[in-house]
């Protein structure tokens, strides 16, 4: 049975940034591996795709988006260097989830976060943070909110920043069976890059990982 998720927008958002869609996709059931042979064919061939120049023109500058959003709030983007290390050496060989999100970002320009769907407590929403607020980061450090920075939450507390990155609580590991992938954007991003990320990741999980049951939507404020 799909696993579908619920979301909330508060108005809060909706009334700043009533301009960026948010997208969750599901899939339940994968099964976690480090190396597969046809996972590296199925890798090289997107890399491929991805390298021709009208392909990565077009990449570039939905980076570019994020980049500038980034700079903006005065925070780091991880995306250009994610990118320039893909074109130049390829994508990575980890294992299945972290291979999975940097294939579908970088295949599309988008930010994306790949967690356990099963860490998660209660409802989702997409909010803003107050000033001061905090939240351990997946290195276990404590993570400090500006005001009005874009948040994910669930019914406990903030599980992801857009700027700052998912939290340590719903961390993806080798035990984790049932997958969220979800991404933020950013001005100028619009619907079928998300939707096509979202897919590109989900494909993945259930060929390699074997997972069944995909869910997903996009969001709009």
């Amino acid at each position: 049975m799909q696993r579908e998720v619920s979301l909330q927008i508060t108005d809060r958002y909706r009334e700043k940034f009533p301009d960026l869609n948010f997208g969750i996709g599901t899939i339940q059931a994968c099964t976690y591996f480090e190396k597969s042979e046809a996972f590296k064919i199925y890798k090289r061939e997107l890399l491929r795709k991805m390298r021709r120049r009208a392909n990565l023109t077009q990449i570039e500058e939905r980076v570019n988006l994020y980049d500038r959003f980034f700079k903006e709030w005065e925070y780091p983007c991880p995306l250009p260097s994610h990118l320039k290390g893909t074109v130049e050496r390829g994508f990575p060989i980890v294992n299945l989830y972290i291979d999975t999100h940097i294939i579908a970002e970088m295949s599309h320009g988008i930010l994306m976060a790949i967690q356990d769907l099963d860490r998660f407590e209660g409802a989702w929403r997409l909010d803003l943070a107050d000033e001061g607020e905090t939240f351990q980061a997946v290195s276990s450090k404590m993570i400090i909110c500006k005001k009005d920075e874009i948040v994910l939450r669930d019914e406990k507390e903030i599980v992801c920043s857009l700027f700052q990155g998912p939290d340590f609580k719903t961390r993806i590991d080798s035990s984790s069976k049932n997958i969220v992938v979800y991404v933020f954007t950013a001005p100028g991003i619009v619907e079928e890059y998300v939707s096509n990320g979202m897919q590109l990741a989900l494909e993945i999980l259930e060929i390699f990982g074997g997972g069944k049951d995909v869910w997903w939507k996009v969001f709009k404020p």
